[in-house]
């Protein structure tokens, strides 16, 4: 190779060399800056709280679920010296019951407890016939077409307990909000009916359910469902919280 090609060759080594190491310490620059932001953003996330608390749901655990009167204890009495709280909880364990109308009333941000007011109504028996009201939760039929069920000769959705327990959730919401979540005249209200309670209350001048007047079976459905809810609760607590909502669970 003559002496002229030779300086030529290496010349324009020499210049893809430094281009090379030139090119190399941008990228390195590069990255080094790409670094220095993502730990920038990183921090920064960090450092940030955020503006909405993803469904932290507190249990305040409301003493309506716990209070005791004479008229509670009457029926705690009653429950604690049969086994009808024990066979109707036994039901609903064996089936699994529960498990499903805790997620459903969980997601319409219902007090936990009013998911065992089968116990009361029809000892989870979702076959269960009074008469004038069918189903686990013992719609009837008006009620049950009110809140989305189906009611015919061929076929009753009030026996279906899946569809009847969304629309026993949507009732006992709507009743919640109707009467403040004063839960004793809601659940009044599902037994006698809301329009029953709103008469008593306007024409007896008192929103207080333990001071209203009201036909037997009415009167006797919150203290009977409250005292079923202790005695379960005291006597029977791993069927009663079965798939409960562990933080309600853990403050109960």
């Amino acid at each position: 190779m003559s002496s002229g090609w030779r300086n030529i060759l290496l010349r324009n080594i020499g210049q893809s060399s430094v281009f090379l190491i030139r090119n190399k310490k941008n990228k390195n620059k590069i990255t080094r800056q790409h670094l220095l932001i993502f730990i920038s953003v990183f921090i920064a996330g960090c450092s940030l709280k955020p503006s909405v608390k993803i469904d932290e749901r507190q249990y305040k655990n409301e003493t309506v679920w716990k209070q005791s009167n004479p008229r509670i204890n009457k029926f705690v009495q009653v429950y604690s010296n049969n086994n009808h709280v024990k066979n109707c909880l036994n039901r609903a364990s064996s089936k699994r019951y529960l498990n499903y109308i805790h997620r459903v009333f969980y997601k319409y941000k219902l007090p936990p407890e009013l998911a065992h007011l089968p116990i009361l109504e029809s000892c989870f028996d979702t076959k269960a016939d009074s008469g004038h009201a069918r189903g686990m939760w013992q719609f009837t039929r008006s009620t049950a077409e009110d809140y989305g069920l189906s009611v015919g000769f061929f076929s009753d959705d009030r026996l279906n307990w899946r569809k009847a327990t969304h629309s026993a959730a949507r009732y006992l919401k709507k009743l919640g909000e109707r009467f403040n979540r004063n839960w004793e005249l809601a659940l009044a209200g599902y037994n006698g009916g809301p329009n029953y309670m709103e008469r008593q209350m306007k024409s007896q001048g008192t929103r207080n359910f333990w001071k209203l007047k009201l036909r037997k079976e009415t009167h006797e459905y919150v203290p009977k469902f409250l005292a079923m809810l202790k005695v379960a609760r005291n006597k029977y607590p791993e069927m009663y919280f079965q798939g409960a909502p562990r933080a309600w669970a853990s403050s109960s």
